[in-house]
Order: C-alpha cells, then sequence, then structure tokens
C-alpha cells in the first residue's frame, strides 16, 4: 500500500475524504521519477581506493563500483536526476604523493560536475596512515599523539595503521593547509568537510610534551597569579601539576563526576585545544576562499558526556563552522517500539540554531521532515543557504515527495527565519562536563517534555548568560555545578519580571564542583514551590522521574568515527543514557503545568496535537509571516485535524491569510481562522508526516 493510499484509508475511518486529498501530487511526481534515475546512479564515496582495499571489508566488484562513480556519463544521470551537490574523495592521510593520482579522478570529476551546475564538497580526514605518509614525510612520526605510556593514538583498535597528529602541532596543521590549498585552487572547492576532529577517551588522550607544555601554559592564563593558582589546585606554579594516570585500578569508566580540579581543566584544555584546531583550518580556508562552506563531523547532542569523553564543546566553534553531519547510529528519527520514547536530532538542531551553523542530513521522509522543520539554514555569500535541500547528501534516499516539497519551498519559506522561544534550557559547561551522565539525564528528560509538550524553547550556554532577557523562563534541570555570576545573572533576571524554572540538585555546587553551605536558589524557596522575587519568580521541582528507571541491557551508539559508547546498565552511572531511555518522565503533565502556569504570559503557540507530534515556530521578518511546522512520528496514522491558538508575533499588524502546505498536495489550502484580542486561533487538518502552516500579516 503506498503513503497516498495509507492517508486515504485513514481518513475513510475518520469518515471523511477531503477533496483535497489529491490523486498524486507533482512532489510525489518528481520524487518518482527521479528515483527511477537514481536506481541508475553509482553515488560518490569519499573514501579513496587505497582506503578500501587497505581496510577490507567492502564487495568483491567494489572496483568496478569504484571506477563507475568516475564516468562521465554517471555523473549526467546525478544531474537529469536534479543533484546539485556531492562529496568526493580527497585527502584520506595517506600522503599527497601517494593520493595524488585519486585526486586528480576527483579534479576531473569536480570539472564536470562544476559545469553541469553542481557544488563540489572535499573530504579532509585528520588521521596519518603511518605505512604511507611515514614514506613520504618521515618527521611526521614526531607529530603523533603520545599517551601516557608513550604510545601512539590509534584511529580504533582494528585500525593501527591510522595514527592521530597532536592537535597541538603546527606543522602537522601546514601540511593540512598545502593539502586545502590544491583543493581550493586547483579542484575549486564549493565546500570543505574535515572529518575525525576529536580527541580520544581517557585513557587515549594525548600526553606529549606539547600538550603537557600547553596545559600548564593554559593554566597562566586561566591563573596568572599565585593566589589564584593556588586557590584553584593548591600549588602557586602550573610547573608542579602532573595530569591524572589510569590504571585497572583508577580507570576512567569508574568515575560518576570529576571533581579533581586539575583533570576538571584538562577537560577544558583539551575541548579548547579541538576548538582552537579547528578555527585555524577554518579561518585558513576562508583566507583563500570565504565563499567556501567548511564544516567539520562535530556530531551533535547525545546521552553521552561528549565534552569528557573526546573533547567537544561546540558553544567553542562558534563563529568558527559552517555545517556538521550527525554522523551517529541510532538517532534516526523513530518511536523507539520497545520503549515508546520519540527520537530525534531536535536537541542538536536546536544547538545549531543558538551557534549559527547547519546540519547536513538527509535519510528517511521522517528525517527529511524533522529537518525541515528544525534546521536551521547558513548563509554564506558565493556559496549559498547552507542546510538546504540542494546541498543535502544526493542519495537514493532523498528523492522522496517531503525532499522534493522542500526543495521546492526552500527559498521561500525556509531561509531567513528567526526561532520563536518562549522559554530556554540552561546546559552550563561545569554541570554538563564534571557530571559525566548523571546531570544530563534531567537535561535530556525535561528538554522532551517540552519537545513533545510542544512548548517553544531554545538551548542556551555559558556564552549566552547575557541574552536570557529575551525569554520568558530559563530552566535549569539539574544543572548541579552553577557560578556565582550565573546565580546572580539569574536572580537579576528574576527581579525584572523573569521566571527562572531549577530542578533537583541545581545550584549545590559552585562552578569548580565545590559544594555549597547553602544552596543560592533553593534557600529562597522555603517549603514552597513557587516564590515571587521581585517582578519574577522561582519556581522548584524537586525532582524529574525518568519512566525508565533502568536499563534492562547493556545498548550502544556509534559516536566518534568509528567508536561505539557502551551503554551501561544504569542511566545515572557509566558513560551514556541511550536515547531508547528518552521517554517522557513519569510527572511530565506536573512539569509542563509548572512551567507554563507560571509564565508572565501565554505560550506563544498551543497546539493540542498528540504527545507524538512534535511543532517548531519561527518567524520570517521579510515576508512578515509566521511559520509553524508540524511533524508526526506516528507512522500507523494522520494526527486527527487539532486546534492551534498563536498569539501575534508582530504587534499591530492583522492576520492575512493562514495556509496549508502539505507535501501530498499540489496547492496550500486557505484555512479558516479567527484573530481576537491579539491571538489568531484555526484547525488544522489531518497530517500524514508533516505540515507547514504559513500566517501572513497585513
Amino acid at each position: 500500500m503506498n503513503r497516498k493510499l495509507a492517508l486515504m484509508v485513514v481518513l475513510v475511518q475518520l469518515g471523511t475524504v477531503p477533496m483535497w486529498v489529491q490523486a498524486e501530487s507533482r512532489f510525489e511526481q518528481r520524487a518518482r521519477k527521479k528515483q527511477e534515475i537514481a536506481r541508475k546512479i553509482t553515488w560518490p564515496s569519499h573514501e579513496p581506493v587505497f582506503f578500501m582495499l587497505r581496510r577490507g571489508n567492502h564487495p568483491e566488484d567494489f572496483l568496478e563500483f569504484y571506477e563507475r562513480q568516475h564516468a562521465p556519463e554517471n555523473i549526467q544521470l546525478m544531474a537529469d536526476a536534479g543533484v546539485r551537490y556531492g562529496r568526493l574523495h580527497f585527502y584520506k592521510g595517506l600522503g599527497l604523493e601517494m593520493e595524488m593520482p585519486e585526486i586528480m579522478k576527483s579534479k576531473q570529476m569536480a570539472d564536470m560536475m562544476h559545469k553541469l551546475g553542481m557544488k563540489v564538497s572535499l573530504y579532509v580526514a585528520g588521521t596519518m596512515f603511518v605505512e604511507t605518509f611515514y614514506r613520504e614525510v618521515p618527521e611526521a612520526v614526531t607529530w603523533e599523539q603520545r599517551d601516557q605510556w608513550n604510545r601512539p593514538v590509534y584511529y580504533i583498535e582494528t585500525q593501527t595503521f591510522r595514527h592521530f597528529a597532536c592537535f597541538n602541532e603546527s606543522r602537522y596543521r601546514d601540511y593540512i593547509k598545502k593539502v586545502l590549498k590544491i583543493g581550493v585552487e586547483q579542484l575549486k572547492a564549493d565546500q570543505i568537510f574535515f572529518d575525525n576532529v576529536f580527541l580520544l577517551p581517557e585513557p587515549k588522550s594525548c600526553r606529549c610534551p606539547r600538550c603537557i607544555n600547553a596545559f600548564r601554559e593554559f593554566l597562566r592564563r586561566r591563573y596568572p597569579t599565585k593566589e589564584a593558582a593556588f586557590r584553584r589546585y593548591g600549588y602557586p606554579d602550573p610547573s608542579y601539576v602532573v595530569v591524572n594516570d589510569w590504571d585497572v585500578f583508577n580507570g576512567p569508566d569508574s568515575l560518576t563526576s570529576v571533581d579533581d580540579p586539575i583533570l576538571q581543566e584538562w577537560t577544558g584544555f583539551r575541548c579548547e585545544t579541538v576548538a582552537r584546531h579547528c578555527a585555524d583550518l577554518y579561518n585558513y580556508v576562508k583566507g583563500l576562499n570565504p565563499k567556501i562552506s567548511v564544516g567539520f563531523n562535530l556530531k551533535g547532542i547525545y546521552g553521552l558526556n561528549r565534552i569528557w569523553r573526546n573533547a567537544i564543546y561546540h558553544p567553542l566553534m562558534a563563529g568558527k563552522i559552517d555545517f556538521s553531519p550527525f554522523d551517529v547510529g541510532g538517532m534516526d528519527a523513530h518511536i523507539d517500539s520497545r520503549t515508546g520514547a520519540l527520537i530525534s536530532e531536535i536537541r542538536s538542531y536546536k544547538m545549531a540554531r543558538t551557534l549559527n551553523f547547519s546540519y547536513e542530513t538527509g535519510g528517511s521522509p521522517l528525517e527529511f521532515a524533522v529537518m525541515m522543520a528544525f534546521n536551521p539554514q547558513k548563509y554564506i555569500e558565493g556559496y549559498g543557504w547552507q542546510g538546504g535541500p540542494n546541498h543535502t547528501r544526493g542519495e537514493e534516499r532523498s528523492f522522496s515527495p517531503e525532499a522534493e516539497f522542500f526543495r521546492e519551498y526552500s527559498d521561500r519559506y525556509y531561509t531567513g527565519t528567526e526561532n520563536v522561544a518562549d522559554v530556554a534550557v540552561l546546559r552550563s559547561w561545569p554541570s554538563m562536563a564534571y557530571s559525566i551522565i548523571a546531570t544530563s539525564v534531567p537535561t535530556i528528560l525535561m528538554e522532551q517534555v517540552l519537545i513533545q509538550h510542544k512548548i517553544p524553547f531554545d538551548i542556551i550556554f555559558d556564552e549566552q548568560m547575557d541574552k536570557i532577557s529575551r525569554y520568558r523562563a530559563v530552566i535549569l534541570p539539574g544543572q548541579e555545578s552553577l557560578s556565582q555570576a550565573w546565580v546572580d545573572k539569574l536572580l537579576a533576571y528574576a527581579k525584572n519580571g523573569g521566571v527562572v524554572v531549577f530542578t533537583g540538585n541545581t545550584a549545590h555546587y559552585n562552578e569548580w564542583r565545590e559544594s555549597r553551605r547553602v544552596n543560592p536558589l533553593l534557600s529562597l524557596m522555603g517549603s514552597r514551590s513557587v516564590v515571587s522575587v521581585g517582578k519574577g519568580k522561582l519556581v522548584y521541582i524537586p525532582e524529574i522521574i525518568p519512566a525508565v528507571s533502568r536499563v534492562a541491557e547493556s545498548r550502544s551508539i556509534g559516536v566518534a568515527g568509528d567508536e561505539t559508547a557502551s551503554v551501561a546498565a544504569s542511566p545515572a552511572r557509566g558513560g551514556t543514557f541511550a536515547a531508547p531511555d528518552w521517554v517522557l518522565p513519569k510527572n511530565h503533565l506536573a512539569i509542563r503545568d509548572a512551567i507554563v502556569n507560571n509564565l508572565p504570559q501565554p505560550l506563544s503557540v498551543t497546539a493540542d496535537a498528540p504527545l507524538t507530534t512534535v511543532m517548531e515556530v519561527v518567524n520570517r521578518p521579510n515576508s512578515t509571516e509566521t511559520l509553524l511546522h508540524f511533524v508526526n512520528f506516528d507512522a500507523k496514522a494522520a494526527t486527527s485535524p487539532f486546534n492551534v491558538r498563536l498569539r501575534s508575533q508582530y504587534p499591530g499588524k492583522k492576520v492575512a491569510s493562514v495556509e496549508f502546505l502539505i507535501p501530498e498536495n499540489d496547492d496550500p489550502r486557505k484555512l479558516e481562522f479567527r484573530e481576537q484580542g491579539g491571538e489568531v486561533t484555526f484547525t488544522v487538518p489531518p497530517v500524514r508526516l508533516y505540515a507547514l502552516i504559513a500566517i501572513s500579516y497585513r
């Protein structure tokens, strides 16, 4: 049964088959025709032939496949299918001399792609192949990361022929810049994508002399006086410091929190090292050609502590990244069949909008729907909108009616938008970095409440402290380590009319995870859950009660590169709070009410769609529009019609029209609406997968 027929069946069951359900929309027709062409295409791979043969684990006809991807007729098929973007193999780390023949193949392919109107993305890996690269550059052996036992740090245990270069080694970056110059000037790259930009978890962190010296300089910058150094870690000078060693009796997996002050600073240093390395490469590419889009494989927000594990703290990359992929298994948009958890990358999209970058994704129709609703597009002069439908990965599965709908309406509705957010969730650095996983549990579950109850929200970090006045409420879910600067800022914000919602042990520790004698927020509450502070309020939620208190069996989630992080049996201890356990907490209704009922004004939008439907709301100032996106995660049934109430986003203007757009229809459908007292109300027809509601003002 095709999707159109399935929708018809659902509507028959509801007792009505409206005229607006057509036999086949133009989006469905285009998708079907492109899929026919796409089945003949051999999709370009970012992996060069050397690597695939050396690694193994490939089909016996791999060489035939590899040659076909470069064939002119194959590139023409891509153009015929409407592909406007492709990522080519460029530099894997074997050395320029070794890889140059394959780079020239990519150059020929890039030349033809450009003639056919396609944009070319080039792949740059982040490891060194000891069997080839060290023959070409013998000194590169001194560029390696070295662990506490002075052993090289391998990419993974099954690829010990790939070593990580030390991110504090400038000579390695100088070599990569030679590679990049070829990509920009000879292959005329439109986009550069850097892979393997992470550090391995302890005990595999680099302890080479470069890093130890750089760490001590890092400490001197942060604590420049003897008094400051003494207060932080007990010594007057960082030359005394030795970074923690690990063994079978003292393993990093045994930690539930990072309390050692030097290990806390080491965590920050590792994150800064990765960010500085990426920023140097970003600036170099932009210096060669500012019209190139530059991305790094940073991935997103998950139920494991990537600050601690992989030295990835996304806010440090703000302004030095245009896009990232997700590249993580198990996080595709779906409802878990065992637990009922609604799983998505919505948190990552929210973060990207806060930090002004975009995600590169595609995939299933539901993945496209979530991307359409939540992914912010970033404009790059000369490149265009990064994150748009023409610059997603052009694989066969991308030719769905939803993708065709997105391509048609992208410039019209999906660019130049600003998020509407009534509340913000704070993810503070010391809370998220120094708690191995315990703080992630209430944070993720609070965000899940906001997602499924359709409360418009942003995710913010310490770097957004001075911007909280734009929100009606700031929510701190178990943010246990909170600086005095944040406490002062939040209390001033409340006195001016804001609402501070905090849960559990929020502010129990300061920013160094030193326990406070008196909790500065909780001490103001007495035995009450809500207290007035000036013009605003403090709202305390004692506990976010997980619906899944213990994971029945071990699970895994692919994270950095080919690394796989083990999922602990208990979400409060170990490495990961697994996505299948992101079930709405037992007290989710009480949490929702505690937030909504204490806001100084009603929510910008309310929609009585089911909990399996998510919503995003944005304004588009250039066209004076508010856009509502609805995504139905229930694969079994379309939603019933549901009511929406929207507070006017353009004071002084009246609503001109409300239109309903779905991939199953050729044309928008005008909806009846009522406007009164600065609010517009209307009813949304059944949504099978995705719907866009465009509210225009006059």
